[in-house]
């Protein structure tokens, strides 16, 4: 498959997965502000505006994250209610183009979000520079959110079971590690697990940019969000069911 079949493929994905369903039920949009915009709403109040920061790295960790793990319960949707991968699965379209194709989708209703995130952490100072780390970080959490909610998709039975996997997933990657708070408060004993989520290091990152400090060294926390990338990739891309046996 050529390069501007795949790239018509992800557009045609787009518009009908995203743009579409965006203008018949805006209402997604503000779903995927409430969860992150309710806990830096709680901070911000709670610490009488000395957390924000904090609530803002976290909330930037957790959109992205949960942009990229509800691909998961959608392709579940379109898999066993609506049938539509069998006939991705008969077109020349392989598996990281159709998952890329609906991650985008789910971008577009993301966007709006994480745009409002960007502006509130310029407001705190953060330079052109270290709003580019930042997308960096966004794109490399994004895509490795996407492809586990992708793998384990493969594996949902029905789609009740994958939206409780994923939501499941979500609060294990986004709420309870140090994304919302410093990785310097947990027990020592606990700061190598934490530091292996890519979400604890993604959200360092963030906390960096926003002049709170770096808990953990940038270089390392790009390679752990690299290796992850990187590793999530390689289990869709060859351990994937893609096709019912």
């Amino acid at each position: 498959m050529s390069a501007s079949k795949r790239l018509r493929s992800l557009w045609a994905i787009m518009y009908y997965l995203g743009f579409i369903p965006m203008l018949r039920n805006p209402l997604f949009i503000a779903f995927v502000f409430s969860t992150p915009f309710t806990l830096l709403f709680i901070l911000f109040v709670a610490s009488n505006g000395a957390a924000l920061p904090y609530g803002l790295a976290g909330a930037l960790t957790m959109i992205t994250t949960e942009l990229g793990l509800f691909v998961g319960t959608d392709l579940a949707s379109y898999k066993i209610q609506n049938r539509f991968q069998d006939i991705v699965v008969a077109s020349p379209v392989n598996p990281l183009t159709y998952m890329f194709g609906v991650a985008l989708s789910e971008l577009i209703f993301g966007s709006p979000a994480i745009i409002i995130l960007f502006a509130l952490i310029a407001s705190q100072g953060a330079s052109a520079l270290s709003l580019a780390a930042c997308l960096g970080v966004v794109i490399l959490l994004w895509v490795t959110s996407t492809s586990l909610g992708f793998f384990f998709s493969a594996f949902a039975p029905n789609t009740q079971n994958a939206f409780i996997i994923n939501g499941f997933i979500t609060t294990l990657l986004s709420v309870l590690p140090p994304v919302y708070y410093s990785i310097n408060v947990l027990p020592k004993f606990l700061v190598p697990v934490a530091e292996i989520l890519p979400t604890t290091e993604a959200s360092a990152l963030f906390q960096g940019t926003i002049g709170l400090g770096y808990s953990i060294p940038p270089a390392s926390g790009f390679i752990v969000l690299l290796a992850a990338t990187v590793i999530t990739l390689s289990l869709v891309a060859f351990r994937m069911r893609w096709r019912e046996p």
